[in-house]
């Protein structure tokens, strides 16, 4: 699968990737069990090894709303809320069962620290990007767009949190597949 955290594609982060194989310990997360609970301060990085995470908040409802997904060779932590000792605005919760990698925050900060600009400047590029194509784009533009940048995505995550990352309901994400399906099977017979 492509990079679904396009900001990845910046950085060089095989010194991070061999750091948390060296220095990581083995940890495995059962589906809705939290790396990161909304509220609290994270204490850990982790490299996601097998499964995904899924990053959400609550929103005024109650209701989980997903935002971000981490995929085996990526990273998950909330390192806005630890810099500040602040608690943090969103959960990191496994949305399949998982492997990690997992150092302790501090020391992972501390190896980080030169190149933590840069991620943040890449990360807010492509915070900044998904919430343009919000305003730009159709849902239905948007999960073709999701879909063709990564394939496997539907393979991989719940359409209940597809529908969440893409601000729709599941009623209305199905109803795009059924809608695209149509449209193949008629250019098929063509």
């Amino acid at each position: 699968m492509a990079q679904f955290n396009s900001y990845i594609d910046f950085l060089d982060l095989s010194a991070v990737i061999d750091f948390c194989r060296e220095n990581g310990k083995l940890c495995h997360y059962k589906k809705g069990d939290y790396f990161v609970q909304q509220g609290s301060i994270a204490r850990y990085a982790a490299l996601v090894v097998s499964g995904y995470f899924k990053l959400a908040t609550l929103n005024e409802s109650g209701d989980e709303a997903v935002f971000n997904f981490a995929f085996p060779g990526q990273f998950i932590t909330d390192f806005h809320s630890s810099l500040h000792g602040a608690s943090s605005k969103f959960s990191i919760i496994a949305g399949a069962d998982c492997k990690i990698m997992r150092v302790p925050l501090s020391t992972f900060k501390d190896f980080l620290s030169p190149s933590l600009i840069d991620e943040y400047k890449a990360l807010f590029n492509m915070a900044f990007m998904r919430l343009l194509n919000l305003y730009r784009k159709s849902p239905r533009q948007r999960y073709v767009e999701l879909c063709e940048q990564y394939p496997q995505v539907t393979d991989t995550v719940t359409l209940k949190d597809l529908s969440s990352f893409l601000l729709i309901t599941p009623n209305h994400l199905s109803r795009i597949r059924r809608e695209l399906a149509k449209i193949s099977d008629t250019n098929l017979k063509k």
